[in-house]
């Protein structure tokens, strides 16, 4: 069962369309996407580190990766697959916080719109093709990782 949210950037048919990268460099699919993956997550983590007692910080990302077919074949018709790396962060929190983006972001949607997110301390198939997307993104980074103070 999916869930619907008012998120920060519209991901409607016109990012659907798009392939993942134009000429080596991310597009609005992966911009607006990754944004909102990021803004979940940030909501999300603050509030499971509150009712855990577990310290905000430790939910920071360090890098954000995209992998899977989006990665591999740059390819319209695929889910995007983003793996946020948090060196600090639990096993547990980490399963918590997957399956709740999930529900707002993958689960029943078409595979088009589907947006995955997977959560470890490090990039667990470094030989796998993905794309490091950190460098893109450092500033979104920054102003997600300060609402984990």
């Amino acid at each position: 069962m999916g869930f619907e949210a008012i998120l920060p950037k519209e991901y409607s048919q016109k990012e659907w369309k798009m392939k993942p990268f134009l000429e080596g460099f991310p597009t609005e699919r992966i911009s607006n996407s990754l944004e909102n993956v990021l803004y979940l997550y940030s909501r999300i983590a603050k509030g499971h580190a509150k009712s855990t007692n577990n310290a905000p910080k430790n939910y920071k990302i360090k890098e954000v990766y995209l992998v899977g077919s989006g990665a591999r074949e740059n390819r319209v018709d695929s889910d995007l697959d983003f793996l946020l790396v948090a060196p600090r962060l639990d096993e547990v929190s980490s399963n918590f916080l997957k399956s709740d983006i999930s529900n707002f972001l993958f689960c029943d949607r078409p595979k088009q719109e589907a947006v995955d997110v997977f959560i470890n301390r490090e990039e667990v198939h470094p030989g796998r093709e993905s794309f490091n997307l950190t460098d893109f993104y450092m500033e979104l980074l920054k102003k997600y990782n300060k609402k984990l103070r």
